[in-house]
Parts: structure tokens; C-alpha cells; sequence
């Protein structure tokens, strides 16, 4: 569940967007949010990369609720466990990125012994773990969100910048939430390649089969900045169409750089054509 919303098993296809607006901005965050969910956006993301914006998802949230919109928001932290944890706080779903969360990325080339490699785990656990303990207290959601061209220096000199690199360090963490009991999570694996996208989605569920049938989690689909236009829309289509038809997936967004809005209608053909199928 994302708030009132219910994501994967008998649940429909979810539509998802984001709002462009400044976090500080509470009024025209509240406004884009709303304007969203009118149109059929059924899950609203907002960006929260500082303590101070995170912080401010409070007063969004509770503007929101105030005016009659129920729409769950979901927030987007980028390298800061801090801003996560506040976050957290007010929102119905935290999205986090593998890479980034507890990496700096300093483009080191090394290669890590087997000892070394399970320390930086150990590192990332202590780092990753209260945010998931947060989560579970609160019954809220989170994305495992891996982008490819944000992997870790672990990863990279692990795995390559590689679809496979991206489904590890996704599975890293999703072991760690794991062990902590907990299984609100969803996966997503991001690209602005819609070949590398596809090829990493497809192994991600091929490796959760491997693991067997308590990883069937939740997939979220996307093409990252896919751009404007006819273009963008047929990149779209290409990756995220390609995995519906494949019976992959539990919500999505299409990523356009235009008005949020112009998003959904996209996304709902989207859907529409994979029931059809």
C-alpha cells in the first residue's frame, strides 16, 4: 500500500508523475499536486534533496489533506539519509537510489577483496537501516530505485556499469530491508536507454525468481528524462511498453521534459494497450 493505493498483485496498473515545482514552494507544490490527481495521477512524487525541504513535506502533506486530495506522495532523496529520514515523517512512500544513498562517488578504481567488499555493506547497512526501521514503524512504502549512470564505485568496479551492476545493488539493499523484516518495498531500474532499461528489468525479475516466490515484490517502470515530443513518447513506449507486454510491471511513469500533466495521458494509453493485450 502507498497511502490509500494499493500497488502489484490483483491491483491495477498504477499511473505516477511528479511535480516541478520548488519543495519550498508549499502553495504551488499543493497546486501542481492536486492538478495532478485530477487528471488520473494516482501517485504524486516531490523532491526533497536538502533536511529543509523534507521538512516542508510536512506543511505539503498537510495542505493536501486539508483541501480533500488523498493522492499519496511519495518523496524523492537523492543523496542525503538525512533528508530520508525526515521525510519519512510525512509521506506515504520514501524513493531512495542504491547509488547515491550511502556513496559518495569518488571514481576510484579499485578492486575490492571479498572482506573489503562485505565492510562497505556493513557501512551501508548502518546507514540504510534506520530509515527502514522508520518505515516499518510508520506502515509506509519505499522504492528501491536504481538509475543507471548513478551506480556506486562498489558496484562499477564489482559488476561494470551494467545492467547486472544496476539488479545487484538494488538486491544489496533490498537484503538489508529483508533481514529487517521489512517488505513494503518496490523495485524500479532507470534509464535514459531504453535497451539498457529493458535489459536490466528483465534480469532484476529473472533474479527475484531465483530467489523465490517471497521476492515477488512490486515493479515501477520508467524511462528516465525520455525528453519532448513525439520522440519522447515513442522511447516511452519502446521501454516501457515492451515490459507490460511482458507482463512486467506494477506502476509507471512516463518522464517528459513538458508540464507534468501532459505525462498522464501517455501513461494511461500505456496501460490501456497492455490490457488490450
Amino acid at each position: 500500500m502507498v497511502g490509500s493505493v494499493g500497488v502489484g498483485g490483483a491491483n491495477p496498473i498504477r499511473v505516477q508523475s511528479m511535480i516541478t515545482c520548488d519543495t519550498m514552494d508549499t502553495e504551488m507544490s499543493i497546486q501542481q499536486t492536486i492538478e495532478l490527481a485530477a487528471v488520473g495521477c494516482e501517485i504524486v512524487r516531490i523532491t526533497a534533496p536538502t533536511v529543509k525541504d523534507a521538512r516542508n513535506l510536512e506543511h505539503i502533506v498537510k495542505g493536501l489533506r486539508e483541501r480533500g486530495c488523498d493522492a499519496p506522495v511519495v518523496a524523492d532523496i537523492h543523496f542525503k539519509p538525512e533528508a530520508a529520514m525526515e521525510a519519512a515523517k510525512w509521506v506515504d512512500k520514501v524513493r531512495i537510489n542504491p547509488g547515491n544513498y550511502a556513496d559518495s562517488k569518488k571514481f576510484v578504481i579499485r578492486e575490492y577483496t571479498d572482506e573489503q567488499y562485505a565492510a562497505e555493506l556493513g557501512r551501508i547497512r548502518e546507514r540504510f537501516a534506520p530509515l527502514v526501521d522508520l518505515c516499518k514503524k510508520r506502515g509506509i512504502a519505499m522504492r528501491i530505485g536504481t538509475n543507471h549512470g548513478s551506480l556506486s564505485d562498489r558496484i562499477l568496479n564489482r559488476y561494470g556499469d551494467t545492467p547486472l551492476g544496476m539488479v545487484e545493488s538494488a538486491l544489496e539493499f533490498a537484503r538489508i530491508a529483508r533481514d529487517l523484516d521489512y517488505h513494503a518495498f518496490v523495485f524500479s531500474m532507470k534509464s535514459s536507454n531504453p535497451k539498457v532499461m529493458i535489459a536490466a528489468y528483465r534480469l532484476l525479475v529473472a533474479r527475484l525468481d531465483e530467489e523465490g516466490p517471497d521476492w515477488n515484490y512490486p515493479i515501477h517502470l520508467g524511462v528516465t528524462e525520455a525528453g519532448e515530443g513525439e520522440d519522447a513518447r515513442i522511447k516511452s513506449a519502446i521501454g516501457i511498453g515492451s515490459l507490460l507486454a511482458d507482463g512486467i510491471g506494477d506502476t509507471i511513469r512516463v518522464s517528459l521534459t513538458e508540464d507534468s500533466i501532459q505525462e498522464i495521458p501517455v501513461a494511461k494509453a500505456l496501460v490501456g494497450q497492455r490490457r488490450s493485450l
